[in-house]
């Protein structure tokens, strides 16, 4: 009986170690088994990797990050200038498709009232998300926000899909 489950655990090791090899050596996390014999086997145990469009891939190039900035900055101008038509037009057909140009401009004046001020803008961080950009991105003058945008391609030209408030930092500045 022994002998058996000796095999079977060596066995599955075997296995174990096999698909590990294939995960590669990053993925691996090793737990000790005691078997009846009172023998200690090592058996390694593999994550299931994060699929490739969730996972940031890289930051945005330059070029790319600054037209990013432009679609949030003339947003924002937009908000200042209580143009909530034009501010609504940055933003993706999927948002706009779901939300009217007052109930955009409730949402702003309750949620993000910062905006209307038209603040400084500069991106904290800029990640490729699949053909979506994840930027962080802070605001403000004397009392700094933090805020996340997510910006997709749409109708040719780069779209405002989601912008959450993160947080605040008062007395910082960009």
């Amino acid at each position: 009986m022994t002998s058996h489950l000796h095999r079977c655990i060596i066995g599955l090791t075997a296995l174990t170690l096999v698909i590990a090899g294939c995960a590669g050596s990053g993925d691996i996390a090793e737990t000790a088994v005691e078997a009846e014999s009172s023998t200690t086997v090592t058996v390694v145990e593999t994550t299931v990797p994060t699929t490739p469009s969730t996972v940031p891939r890289a930051t945005c190039p330059e070029a790319e990050s600054g037209e990013l900035r432009a679609v949030i900055e003339a947003q924002t101008f937009a908000i200042s200038q209580g143009d909530f038509v034009a501010a609504l037009s940055y933003s993706s057909a999927s948002f706009r498709s779901n939300t009217t140009a007052e109930q955009f401009e409730r949402m702003i004046s309750y949620e993000y009232g910062f905006l209307l001020r038209n603040p400084s803008i500069s991106v904290a961080a800029c990640q490729l998300m699949g053909d979506s950009r994840d930027l962080l991105i802070e605001l403000g003058t004397e009392r700094r926000h933090v805020m996340a945008y997510v910006l997709t391609p749409d109708e040719g030209q780069w779209r405002i899909d989601v912008a959450a408030l993160l947080g605040e930092l008062d007395g910082m500045t960009a």
